[in-house]
């Protein structure tokens, strides 16, 4: 949510995220994308083979047997930036992180990716710091990678333990989104992705599938 109000478009956000007149479609990336976390988070945690058409990607999971990780794992934070529950009446955001690993004051991060990774930007694994930072508040250090397993190569590792200007830059999207709430009015943003994008409805829409 953070990154399409932050990079994408506000106005595709709205639809998305606000009135949600943008409805979740399950494609075949998205399948494919749920499996192969399941895949790593079985094969991590539990030590069970990654199924064949994955077997090539094995070498991303050795450098995990016998550490302590978590796979998978929900983190929270409430509004004063501290960690809470899912059910907590203050709770101001959460996330999943595919991997985290913590060995004393140090930590790592590794986020699965199926995808492309043309525009690589390490705010997603700034974002899993944060929740990580206020579970652990002992964490000096935190590092993060992607795992790019199309192009079948981990990204470089990004020095992710500045939380507290993370957590800055969380407030201050958050409270852009409000203020475009308030006023009834958020903002187009013109790219490549507009022939990706549902928001039928907008000007802008250049997606070949939008109707007639």
């Amino acid at each position: 949510m953070l990154h399409c109000f932050r990079d994408i478009c506000a106005h595709q956000g709205q639809a998305r995220y606000i009135d949600k007149s943008i409805k979740f479609v399950d494609t075949p990336e998205v399948r494919w994308g749920n499996e192969v976390h399941t895949a790593f988070e079985q094969r991590v945690a539990g030590g069970k083979p990654l199924p064949l058409e994955m077997q090539a990607w094995e070498k991303y999971a050795v450098p995990f047997d016998g550490r302590p990780v978590q796979c998978e794992t929900w983190f929270y934070v409430d509004v004063d930036g501290r960690a809470c529950d899912r059910y907590a009446k203050n709770k101001f955001g959460h996330g999943k992180i595919d991997l985290a690993m913590i060995e004393g004051d140090n930590a790592y991060i590794a986020d699965w990716k199926t995808g492309n990774s043309k525009y690589e930007d390490p705010f997603e694994l700034a974002v899993n710091a944060v929740l990580l930072h206020v579970k652990y508040p002992h964490l000096k250090k935190i590092v993060g990678q992607y795992i790019w397993l199309k192009d079948d190569r981990p990204s470089q590792l990004y020095d992710v333990s500045d939380t507290r200007s993370t957590w800055g830059e969380i407030c201050h999207i958050m409270q852009q989104v409000t203020a475009w709430r308030m006023a009834a009015s958020f903002p187009k943003k013109r790219s490549g992705l507009c022939s990706w994008c549902q928001r039928y409805d907008c000007s802008d829409n250049s997606n070949p599938d939008k109707p007639e």
